[in-house]
């Protein structure tokens, strides 16, 4: 069985819930990324900020060096464990219309797994060899 563990991307970059709209595009240019988890001080995932936020955030004019990341960002974060099939993680982005799912194992991010990610597992040509 195909597992989440093998095909998500286990190095990402989560983001401080206060942080600024304005920093939040830095990092995600920075590291070429499209979305990232909100923590709080205990690092906890308390959100989830992606560029489409970001993109209905900047049709408002507000303040991007004063708005944080919380406020723009979804509260709900739609999670996976690692130890799920990667079918059932495929039904649940498309279950719940997203493009990024937090991959934890109990209550510890290991990781992401993109749209992106099943792009790479389609054109994988025996779908068996994770990169």
């Amino acid at each position: 069985m195909r597992l989440v563990r093998d095909y998500m991307t286990s190095q990402i970059q989560t983001l401080h819930h206060e942080t600024v709209v304005c920093d939040v595009e830095k990092a995600f240019l920075k590291s070429n990324i499209s979305g990232a988890p909100l923590v709080d001080d205990s690092e906890s995932v308390v959100g989830f900020v992606s560029k489409s936020d970001i993109s209905r955030f900047d049709s408002t004019g507000d303040d991007p060096f004063y708005t944080r990341a919380y406020e723009i960002a979804n509260p709900r974060v739609i999670t996976v464990e690692s130890s799920e099939s990667i079918e059932v993680a495929a039904q649940r982005m498309l279950n719940e219309h997203v493009h990024h799912l937090v991959v934890m194992d109990g209550q510890t991010i290991a990781g992401m797994l993109s749209a992106f990610d099943f792009v790479r597992l389609v054109a994988n040509a025996s779908g068996d060899n994770p990169e």
